[in-house]
């Protein structure tokens, strides 16, 4: 399996099964589109700069909201959390996104606002999380210190940090600096893992923007 970060809260995922994109932004974020055709799309949540799958190439099977969605062979759970700490009220809700594939259980977090009750915590969780991507700029999503927390609670071997301030990302949110700081880490451009190797890879995987 192969990762690699397009900005904000996009990765890639390249993986046996097909290619598998979360949370596809406009330009307007600052980035650039990503030049690629996925199998599968991930929406965590209706806002521009996670929703944009107008302007990706090919015919790829978008999977929203929560439930268990089917595609490429790979089981996509949906889980229900919210975009802000008022239950909702103020950022509407959110999709996590846990799928396993190739032998690694992932979890995205999307634009997670609060630290989720204990039941949505364990459904999370499940049998274990191998990759963790979080958000970790703040303003409208958790910030650094509630990145921390939610590596506690899942406890995942590997955690990407993602949707924060950088050179190129115009929104104003925090930089991932405070979050990296005290912790064991490797920048990467792509991260090549599998189930034998992910034990090498560092705990934190900061990848750098393409």
């Amino acid at each position: 399996m192969e990762i690699r970060w397009f900005g904000h809260a996009s990765f890639g995922i390249f993986t046996s099964r097909g290619t598998i994109l979360t949370d596809p932004f406009d330009e307007s974020v600052g980035y650039r589109i990503p030049d690629i055709e996925p199998d599968v799309v991930l929406v965590s949540h209706e806002h521009y700069d996670h929703n944009n799958t107008k302007d990706l190439k090919g015919n790829p099977v978008i999977i929203r909201g929560s439930g268990i969605h089917k595609a490429i062979d790979v089981e996509f759970e949906g889980i229900r959390t919210y975009h802000d700490d008022a239950f909702g009220a103020k950022r509407g809700e959110n999709t996590v996104f846990v799928f396993e594939v190739d032998g690694l259980r992932l979890c995205h977090l999307g634009d997670l606002g609060d630290i989720p009750a204990d039941e949505t915590l364990r459904a999370m969780k499940g049998s274990g999380i191998d990759i963790l991507f979080t958000p970790v700029g703040g303003v409208y999503t958790i910030d650094w210190q509630g990145a921390n927390k939610m590596i506690d609670l899942l406890k995942p071997k590997i955690t990407i940090p993602m949707h924060f301030k950088t050179q190129a990302c115009r929104l104003d949110i925090d930089p991932v600096d405070p979050f990296l700081e005290g912790k064991k880490y490797e920048r990467m451009k792509v991260l090549t893992v599998d189930s034998d190797s992910i034990s090498d890879i560092p705990p934190v995987v900061l990848l750098e923007y393409e």
